[in-house]
């Protein structure tokens, strides 16, 4: 992947999933990190709380050089490729909310859901429509619920006037997050205007770095503010340390630099425009691919139906051959034809053939047929077909109906006691008469 991707991609930033990397240091390294403490937790915090590459590199031969750690082959083959995984190495490339393959991963959760492994082409883009259906449905609710919803207020911060109207809902969500978050933190002034120093004075759930202090620089023209921890490069919005800065000097009104505009939603308006164009044609790619598809189809049944015509007409033959009284009437219609060929008018033709055409019926009535093939397991025959239960019962109901037979005489009507026929049958017996003298049973 990697090769592929810098070849066809060359423009694009190839990331390795945090989440997986961190998966297998657990299960490569469990026991290495169970003799030696607190490894493991202080290596995920060198992890998350490095904001520079340098930063990282020292933190990270600092922390396995204090617990004896130097060496070992799987942290220093991760330490090799820590360019690709590391977040310090991304602070300043845009990976808006994500640092894992979760999104792609929903996606490929996505059409496991709609296509199976063994669908064919055709049925894929069947179910492709559908997907592509319901994504653009989510996204028209998305943008009606930020179109046509208001937001609510988080308190009463004039910074927050703006931002719900031009941005989406989700995004203005985060947005408010931010500054509630914001006053976990206190300002200290290092120069005025310029350089800020915010240090948390308060714990918070979901604390995005676990560090205390940060730095808010402030340009000459006021217009953009840059933190120490990067998030407007990475996300897309400004961090909870330059809204508590901004709070700090009073400002009401958001600079052109807070706002993104690929979060408003005059934004999510144009995607929605340039996706539903683009849908439009894939569906017309699609239809003509599906003509397509048909075409062949028809092609291939088409194929298909001339070899089993063939394969009928040789087995036909064969069994000509086998039969020697189907071999005999062939022969004897083949010499009429040609007598009929040497001089006989048309009527006559008409005559023979009809009288061929009784022949083949008598023959047919009179031709010995084989039975139908035996398995050779237990259960019913191959010419036999099993009865489904509706039958059974009503086979069942047939049986009861019959009317029962005297064991004697086979008629209906009395049992074998009482049959009038009982003392005929006993005087016919050779024997009877003198076994019963003897007082034999």
């Amino acid at each position: 992947m990697r090769i592929a991707i810098s070849e066809a991609l060359p423009y694009t930033v190839h990331r390795f999933c945090n989440f997986h990397i961190s998966k297998n240091l657990d299960d490569k390294l469990s026991l290495f990190f169970a003799v030696r403490g607190t490894l493991k937790e202080e290596l995920r915090a060198v992890i998350r709380n490095s904001f520079t590459p340098e930063e990282f590199e020292n933190s990270w031969h600092d922390l396995l050089e204090r617990h004896n750690a130097l060496g070992e082959p799987h942290t220093d083959g991760i330490y090799d490729i820590r360019a690709q995984w590391v977040p310090a190495y991304f602070k300043e490339r845009f990976f808006p909310f994500t640092s894992s393959t979760g999104r792609s991963e929903s996606t490929n959760s996505l059409f496991k859901h709609y296509v199976k492994r063994k669908d064919s082409i055709a049925t894929f883009f069947k179910e492709y429509i559908i997907i592509q259906e319901k994504k653009q449905s989510d996204l028209d609710r998305l943008r009606e619920k930020s179109e046509f919803k208001e937001s609510v207020n988080w308190g009463f911060n004039p910074l927050e006037r703006e931002p719900m109207k031009i941005y989406t809902d989700p995004i203005y969500g985060k947005f408010a997050e931010e500054l509630r978050k914001g006053t976990a933190y206190n300002v200290e002034v290092v120069e005025e205007k310029r350089l800020y120093r915010v240090i948390r004075v308060a714990n918070y759930r979901n604390a995005e770095f676990p560090r205390l202090i940060y730095v808010v620089t402030v340009s000459s023209d006021d217009d953009v503010y840059r933190c120490s921890c990067s998030k407007m490069a990475r996300d897309g919005i400004h961090c909870c340390h330059v809204m508590r800065v901004a709070s700090h000097i009073g400002l009401t009104e958001l600079p052109v630099s807070f706002i993104n505009p690929r979060w408003t939603t005059a934004a999510g308006i144009e995607v929605a425009r340039l996706t539903e164009r683009r849908s439009n044609t894939d569906i017309t790619s699609y239809d003509l691919f599906a003509e397509g598809v048909a075409e062949l189809k028809k092609a291939i049944c088409k194929d298909a139906m001339e070899r089993l015509q063939t394969k009928e007409k040789v087995t036909r033959k064969r069994k000509k051959v086998d039969d020697p009284v189907q071999q005999d009437t062939d022969n004897m219609r083949h010499e009429d034809r040609e007598d009929n060929n040497h001089g006989h008018n048309n009527e006559q033709i008409h005559h023979e053939e009809k009288n061929s055409s009784d022949e083949e019926k008598n023959e047919d009535e009179h031709r010995p047929y084989k039975d139908p093939p035996q398995s050779g397991k237990p259960g019913f025959n191959l010419g036999e077909r099993p009865m489904n239960f509706h039958e059974k019962c009503a086979a069942k109901l047939k049986k009861k109906a019959a009317p029962r037979l005297c064991g004697l005489c086979r008629l209906p009507g009395h049992k074998r006691p009482k049959c009038p026929d009982r003392d005929k049958v006993g005087m016919s017996i050779p024997g009877m008469d003198s076994q019963k003298e003897e007082g034999n049973p």
